[in-house]
């Protein structure tokens, strides 16, 4: 029996994410608990959390930065800020890979992080519904708390700063950081 089948899709269209040209990730190493890498480098292809073979794919993150100055500008005014940090704000796009383990915690927390911020609204509606303000103003607090921490606990990699030429990120673990050279001064 001929298990070949003319109408699959060829196996290169299957894969996603991560681009080829492994040639680029030379431009990546360690400096102190900072990843640092040139725009464009690629990662390897290990979890950058625990040093383990990253599964596939791996997904693009399209990482902001702006100097921590600008938040000066809240004191003026919310909307003014929002517009100054996206006009003066550095992007870069990174493939960081994680393991299976990691992988799944980090879904556990997107969804417990979810779960906190119905609990919240629905201690919020409730408390406001049979007029307990003090119950309605936890949930609120749980509601931003909640979200808050889901923001923080999910993220994979952040950066530290980001300019023309390198891009610094916090949040890799000392394992992958112990298996790349040290950024040359």
């Amino acid at each position: 029996m001929d298990t070949h089948n003319p109408y699959a899709p060829s196996p290169a269209s299957l894969k996603v994410g991560r681009p080829t040209g492994a040639e680029k990730s030379a431009d990546v190493w360690r400096d102190g608990s900072l990843l640092v890498l040139r725009h464009g480098a690629l990662l390897p292809m290990r979890c950058v959390k625990c040093n383990e073979d990253a599964g596939e794919p791996i997904k693009k993150r399209k990482l902001y930065w702006h100097h921590s100055g600008i938040y000066a500008i809240i004191l003026i005014n919310v909307v003014i800020y929002a517009v100054v940090a996206m006009i003066v704000r550095k992007s870069a796009v990174v493939y960081p890979g994680l393991c299976d383990e990691h992988l799944k915690r980090r879904r556990w927390v997107i969804g417990l992080s979810w779960l906190g911020v119905l609990v919240g609204i629905a201690v919020m509606l409730g408390g406001l519904a049979q007029d307990r303000d003090l119950v309605g103003a936890l949930g609120i607090v749980m509601l931003f708390i909640t979200i808050v921490l889901g923001m923080i606990l999910s993220r994979i990699v952040y950066p530290k700063r980001i300019d023309k030429e390198y891009v610094r990120l916090k949040g890799c673990g000392a394992e992958f950081l112990d298996s790349l050279p040290h950024f040359p001064r």
